[in-house]
C-alpha cells in the first residue's frame, strides 16, 4: 500500500553518515499518531559522499608536511565545515561537478519517494539542517528556473518539490551565501499551502533568521518565509548540532506534520 505523503530530510556540514536522520526519524515518531505514521514515508537524503575521504587526505597531509599549525583542532574543524560549504557550491556550471553531483543525488531520492507514495503527486515535508538548507534551496530555485542540472529539459511538477507543503529549516546559514547580492531572492512559493518555518538559536553563529533578508517584491524571504522561530538549543555555538535533538525542535515540527496530515 503506497503512503500518502512523504518527508524528505536533508544534513549539514560535518562528517556526516548515510544514517544521520535517524534519531529526529525517531524523535518526531514519538511524537506522531500510529495513523500519521502509517501514512508517512521518511526519507534522507545523504549528499557527504566522498567529502570526508578528500578531506582526511588534506588534513593528513597538512599534518604530516612538517608545517607549524596551532590550534589543530579548531583548524580540522573548519576544514570539514567550510570544505563542505565550498565544495557544494564548486563550479555549478559543470556537469560533472560536486555541485551538480548533489543536485542529481536530491533528484534521485526525489524520484524514490514519489514510486513510494505510488508515483503520485503527493504532499512532501522538507527537513534541512545547516548547509543542508541552502543546497535544497539550490535544488528548487535551480528547478524552478530551468537551469543546472534541468538545462535542456523540463522537470515534473513532483520533481520541482511543488508538492512541498511544509519546508522547516534549522541553524540555516543561507544569509552567508547571498549577503553579497544586490537583490536577495527566494525561491518561488511552490503552492498556496506552503508554509516554512526556520528555527534558529542566538547562540548558534552559523544559524540565522531569515525573514530580514529581504522584502518589497513576491519572492522576496520576508514573503517566502511564514515564520523565524527562535529555540535554546545550547548556551554555545555548538548548539548548532543541537536542533533536530531538541523539543522546543520536534514538538512543533511534528505538530505541523499532524496538521497536514489532517488535510489529507
Amino acid at each position: 500500500m503506497s503512503k500518502k505523503f512523504g518527508v524528505l530530510t536533508i544534513h549539514g556540514m560535518g562528517n556526516q553518515k548515510p544514517d544521520y536522520a535517524n534519531d529526529l526519524q525517531h524523535n518526531l515518531y514519538q511524537q506522531l499518531p500510529d495513523a500519521v505514521i502509517k501514512d508517512l514515508s521518511f526519507r534522507s537524503i545523504w549528499y557527504h559522499g566522498d567529502f570526508q575521504q578528500h578531506q582526511d587526505t588534506v588534513w593528513a597531509n597538512m599534518r604530516e608536511s612538517g608545517n607549524p599549525m596551532h590550534q589543530r583542532w579548531l583548524r580540522k574543524f573548519f576544514l570539514n565545515f567550510l570544505s563542505d560549504a565550498a565544495t557544494s557550491e564548486f563550479r555549478p556550471g559543470d556537469e560533472e561537478s560536486p555541485y551538480r553531483r548533489i543536485q542529481r543525488t536530491i533528484l534521485r531520492n526525489i524520484n524514490a519517494l514519489r514510486a513510494e507514495l505510488g508515483d503520485a503527486d503527493r504532499p512532501v515535508v522538507v527537513l534541512a539542517h545547516s548547509l543542508g538548507c541552502q543546497i535544497i534551496s539550490n535544488y528548487i530555485w535551480d528547478a524552478q528556473q530551468g537551469i543546472g542540472i534541468w538545462q535542456g529539459q523540463r522537470p515534473s511538477a513532483f520533481q520541482q518539490l511543488q508538492t512541498t507543503q511544509l519546508m522547516v529549516t534549522s541553524g540555516c546559514n543561507i544569509p552567508l551565501f547571498v549577503s553579497g547580492l544586490e537583490k536577495v531572492e527566494a525561491i518561488r512559493k511552490p503552492n498556496d499551502q506552503f508554509a516554512w518555518y526556520n528555527f534558529y538559536d542566538r547562540d548558534d553563529i552559523l544559524g540565522w533568521p531569515l525573514k530580514p533578508l529581504s522584502k518589497g517584491f513576491p519572492n522576496a524571504y520576508a514573503e517566502t518565509v511564514t515564520e523565524d522561530i527562535e529555540i535554546n538549543t545550547g548556551l554555545t555555538p555548538l548548539s548548532h548540532s543541537a536542533y533536530w535533538e531538541d523539543d522546543d525542535f520536534v514538538k512543533p515540527v511534528a505538530g505541523h506534520i499532524r496538521q497536514l496530515h489532517t488535510r489529507l
